[in-house]
């Protein structure tokens, strides 16, 4: 870290302690009174009415504890060795050339803001000098410390008020030691930093202003958080930003109330959206996905009152700025919370009177409630946070086995939660204390299963679509928007709204992100065979699926496109039954609601199945038994009996030895069997006339019949 020739003197200091002159030293403080006195040994004492002796200023008082003492590589910071001597600093100090003597501390002070970031770093010369740092309140009550061997320290700190916070700089065993010290601002309002920089919202550091007469729209000025412009009364702002422009919003939320934020922008540009608190700089949340994340969305719930502070920044790569517009909208529904489950943001994980509030005071005891990793004390190595919902926030740390989760807890135990990482979850108490998609059992909140329809869920459950997942039971979600007033609610299966398949739209339908509509489909006898087509239409800009569901309650067919606007489900050689129709937005690129209409209609195209055309063993997905009377395919009466080698068109149909029902071929060919994985040969002895089948490079091998 420094440059500098140690010198034969030096290494004597480092060995020996201070370095002094070798002849009588010139007499300080005390010792130049004790000298002056004896320059006079004839003076008269003062009489009794003289008036009294004039004491040296720099002269401590007999009460006063003395000044440790410097020594002759002292920087000129000193006297800094006790903390009311402190060298005054502010962020970005750096200094390579600082001494700390032996026997003694080195003091500074400095002035923060509430919820400032400062990060502190000493580095020792020579590199194994076991120096210590640590950051305390103005009484001297120590708020951080690193404490790691050797001379390489480092603090990363939060004000938790505006005042004056003491650093201090000691060595381990008294040693003495050349040092660097560097103090570099964290931030988290523009106001925290020198006036010529502002905070970088990706690093929480100050950073200069880049020079910029681009970005410039109605709102300007507004680069600044304290220059925010105030949110429009209808919630919406078209707006235009660059690299090197930030553009600021703010806003007055009543208590209890939740936002919907929505930022979307041109195709191939990428904007990222902080929101804070305006008081304080704390991010209440973050949208900071790439360019394909358009737009990008935010949901705040049950805020507490308060002004808030929306910021936007274009994100670019190396190389030429340019301008990006965007549309900005912002919508408010009133309401609180009910349960901690009903806070999705993790800044305010607990639910108080309506309000979502954050963790006061920190120091969460392992398996408590937390928002943030700052919230949890010693024993803890993180805040893990769950799905959306505070309910399932906790203080915990990480895991390769069950045995390391003691400190949570009787019951607590290990979860895998990424590829590399497992945590330590506590036992549960009950279903509140799980996601949405698992349930509390034997203290372990295990998932409520897979399916296909709420009619493989339980009673309250609802079968619901995970991107990227599948489909799993869970609690039906609380939607406070997409309300049809002729329709709603339909949003679970068994509140399905009736659609005639007469080819005749339900007009005027509402729909939004958060919600999911149901209908319900009749096929008469007389209509057997016929192609069942269910469509929906929509405007451009929004992404709706359809999925179509069987009378066993079997998925039939879906249409998921991403760049339609209308979607189509057909569903030849359809049986009489009741059939049911899932309309789900995926996205849309705005917060209000989307209108759509749907249409079912029966098509006589005079097909009919036949047993010898293996018309039904080609249908996808498979419903490989043709009722010749009907002309229909209907699903293989299977019931989950089918034994290891017989016919199969779902897993249903299989029974418990085997592990998969092989349909993804088609049942034309005969290797819809119930079945399972192997290695070899040997392994399908129990399966009468197959063959280890690999597929996909070997990764994946069944037994199925000779091909």
């Amino acid at each position: 870290m420094f440059s500098r020739i140690w010198s034969v003197a030096l290494a004597t200091l480092l060995l020996f302690g201070c370095i002094e002159d070798s002849g009588d030293p010139a007499p300080e403080g005390d010792d130049a009174a004790v000298a002056d006195a004896q320059i006079t040994p004839d003076a008269a004492p003062p009489t009794p009415d003289a008036a009294p002796p004039v004491v040296d200023a720099a002269t401590p008082r007999p009460d006063a504890e003395p000044p440790p003492p410097g020594c002759g590589n002292e920087d000129d910071l000193a006297p800094n060795q006790r903390p009311e001597d402190a060298a005054a600093v502010e962020a970005g100090f750096a200094r390579d050339d600082l001494f700390l003597c032996p026997e003694t501390s080195d003091w500074y002070r400095i002035a923060l803001g509430a919820g400032q970031g400062l990060t502190v770093r000493i580095v020792a010369d020579p590199a194994d000098v076991d120096l210590d740092l640590a950051i305390l309140d103005a009484d001297g009550a120590p708020l951080a410390e690193s404490v790691n061997d050797g001379g390489q320290e480092q603090i990363d700190f939060v004000a938790p008020a505006a005042g004056d916070y003491l650093i201090r700089v000691i060595g381990y065993r008294d040693e003495a030691a050349f040092y660097a010290l560097a103090i570099t601002s964290g931030c988290r309002l523009d106001a925290q930093c020198p006036a010529d920089q502002l905070c970088n919202r990706f690093e929480g550091q100050c950073e200069p202003v880049r020079g910029s007469v681009c970005g410039a729209d109605a709102f300007e000025e507004n680069d600044r958080d304290d220059q925010a412009a105030d949110l429009p009364a209808d919630g919406i702002v078209d707006g235009v930003i660059c690299g090197a422009d930030r553009d600021w919003y703010a806003l007055e939320v009543e208590a209890g109330s939740t936002l919907e934020l929505l930022v979307g922008f041109d195709e191939g540009e990428d904007i990222d959206v902080f929101v804070l608190e305006a008081a304080t700089g704390a991010e209440v949340a973050s949208a900071r996905g790439g360019a394909e994340a358009n737009p990008e969305r935010l949901r705040l719930s049950s805020l507490p009152a308060g002004r808030y502070l929306i910021g936007l920044v274009l994100y670019i790569g190396e190389g030429r700025d340019h301008e990006a517009a965007y549309h900005l909208e912002v919508a408010g529904r009133s309401g609180g919370c009910e349960a901690d489950r009903d806070c999705a943001n993790d800044l305010y994980p607990i639910c108080d009177a309506g309000i979502c509030r954050g963790v006061e005071g920190g120091g969460v005891a392992p398996g408590g409630r937390c928002g943030q990793d700052a919230d949890c004390g010693a024993g803890s190595e993180l805040c893990y946070t769950g799905g959306p919902g505070g309910h399932d926030n906790f203080c915990t740390l990480r895991c390769d086995g069950d045995a390391a989760c003691a400190g949570l807890g009787d019951g607590a135990y290990c979860v895998p939660v990424s590829r590399r990482t497992a945590v330590c979850f506590p036992a549960c108490a009950d279903d509140s204390d799980c996601s949405a998609f698992r349930t509390c059992q034997a203290g372990v909140c295990e998932l409520r299963g897979e399916c296909e329809s709420d009619r493989d869920c339980a009673a309250g459950e609802a079968c619901q679509i995970v991107p990227q997942f599948g489909r799993f039971c869970g609690l039906p979600a609380q939607v406070d928007c997409g309300a049809d007033p002729a329709y709603d609610p339909n949003d679970v299966q068994a509140d399905a709204t009736p659609l005639v398949a007469d080819g005749n739209p339900l007009e005027g339908l509402m729909i939004c992100d958060a919600d999911t509509d149901w209908y319900r489909v009749t096929v008469p006898e007389e209509a057997a065979a016929f192609t069942l087509s269910v469509g929906v239409e929509f405007r451009a800009g929004v992404d709706i699926d359809v999925y179509l569901f069987g009378p066993g309650g079997r998925a039939y067919g879906e249409a998921s496109s991403a760049d339609q606007t209308e979607e189509y489900v057909e569903l030849r050689f359809a049986e009489p039954g009741e059939y049911l129709v899932q309309v789900d937005q995926f996205s849309s690129d705005a917060l209000a609601d989307t209108s759509y209409r749907i249409v079912a209609e029966l098509v006589d195209n005079q097909d009919r199945c036949t047993v010898e055309g293996g018309e039904c063993g080609r249908t996808d997905p498979l419903r490989a038994w043709c009722d010749e009377a009907t002309g229909a395919c209907r699903d293989l009466p299977g019931a989950g009996a089918i034994e290891l080698g017989g016919l199969c068109d779902s897993q249903d149909d299989c029974g418990p030895d085997a592990e998969v029902c092989w349909a993804f071929e088609g049942g034309a060919q005969g290797f819809n069997i119930c079945t399972v994985t192997c290695r070899d040969d040997a392994g399908c002895a129990a399966i009468e006339g197959t063959v280890c089948t690999p597929f996909q490079g070997g990764q994946i091998a069944v037994c199925l019949p000779p091909r």
